[in-house]
């Protein structure tokens, strides 16, 4: 959550969006660690199964609630059509890691 809080600005999300992305993010970090194939991960992030474990985790959220948060994140492309988490919005971590670095590149253009 403190990721996409530290994004906010870059992807503007509401804090019930974020909450659920959030959630996403955890169980696609969870599922990175058993499975190396990314598009297997992204197909079992959004089966039937782990989007019920989602709500659970959102506090027993309703079906229908939850696929309205989905279909905001699809409006602000922050979820493709797909069913991928853009992938600016996933963390890089290594392997067995607790933390993430993040870096910023700036181009100093010296013409100006």
């Amino acid at each position: 959550m403190y990721w996409l809080k530290f994004l906010q600005p870059y992807h503007k999300l509401a804090n019930k969006e974020m909450e659920a992305l959030s959630a996403l993010l955890y169980y696609r970090s969870e599922l990175s660690k058993e499975i190396s194939n990314e598009v297997l991960v992204d197909k079992l992030l959004f089966s039937k199964e782990t989007r019920a474990q989602v709500r659970e985790d959102l506090g027993g959220m309703k079906a229908g609630v939850f696929n309205n948060l989905l279909t905001a994140l699809r409006r602000k492309d922050v979820i493709t059509k797909e069913n991928k988490i853009h992938k600016s919005l996933v963390p890089k971590m290594d392997s067995g890691s607790n933390e993430f670095k993040l870096i910023f590149n700036f181009e100093i253009d010296e013409t100006k």
